[in-house]
């Protein structure tokens, strides 16, 4: 058995007492890895983007830092509110399009467009997905991005959705060992089937938003994260847990 876990949108800023939504996105970050560090340490953590607040140098060196320290690998892929180019030059770990784990393939996307909060799947990125797939059809496949390519039920976050989609989700038609797509951004625990695929999106490790609302709404659950375990039979099970006794100010 392979064991990840998904973190996703640290919103971290250029100092450890930045707050944002009333939470210290430093603090909630650090107290999220320090569970999974002592609770089950897995295999490999996964960061799905959104790691800055605003794209700022530091908050990529306190990211890398505290990922280090750890001892824990780990992938991460950039958000809508990331800079790509200074998350490259500033964290250890490099990004990387694929990592195996057995028989299991963790594939990376990259859906930001530049200037946008709203998600795509570039021309290069759609080239990139359709070489990766075709050379991991003897793997069972994770898909890991960034955007929700299926509406969620929220008006104002279903917006962001992948533009493209439709591609995105004909491509994935190929190929049956593709078992699931992980999603950041929308700060919130769902599940969606989308054309017989599952699409499971995680929770922030600082605030969450509220699901099935028509406009912004923060929610109510604590920081939380995303397990994964994989077997070798291409089955998996997963789950979310939020940290327990956790007081924020709520803004």
């Amino acid at each position: 058995m392979v064991r990840l876990v998904q973190i996703t949108d640290c919103h971290l800023g250029a100092e450890k007492f930045f707050i944002s939504h009333g939470v210290n996105t430093y603090e909630s970050f650090s107290k999220v890895l320090h569970e999974i560090s002592t609770k089950s340490p897995p295999s490999l953590i996964i960061a799905s983007g959104d790691i800055s607040s605003s794209g700022e140098k530091c908050s990529y060196q306190l990211f890398s830092d505290v990922m280090e320290s750890s001892l824990i690998p780990y992938r991460w892929l950039p958000g809508n509110h990331d800079d790509f180019f200074l998350m490259n030059n500033i964290i250890v770990q490099p990004f990387v399009r694929v990592e195996k784990q057995e028989n299991w393939a963790i594939i990376s996307l990259v859906s930001v467009d530049p200037g946008s909060v709203a998600g795509v799947l570039a021309k290069d990125e759609i080239e990139q997905l359709k070489n990766l797939l075709q050379n991991c059809q003897n793997y069972f496949v994770l898909l890991f991005v960034h955007h929700h390519p299926v509406n969620i039920n929220s008006r104002w976050l279903d917006e962001h959705c992948i533009s493209n989609n439709r591609q995105f989700e004909e491509i994935l038609a190929q190929y049956d060992n593709v078992r699931g797509i992980f999603t950041g951004h929308v700060h919130q625990e769902r599940v969606t089937n989308w054309n017989d695929l599952l699409v499971y999106n995680t929770p922030s490790t600082c605030f969450q938003f509220a699901s099935d609302v028509e406009r912004f709404q923060l929610g109510e659950q604590a920081p939380g994260y995303r397990w994964i375990e994989l077997y070798p039979d291409g089955s998996f099970d997963t789950g979310v847990n939020y940290l327990e006794a956790w007081h924020a100010g709520m803004d």
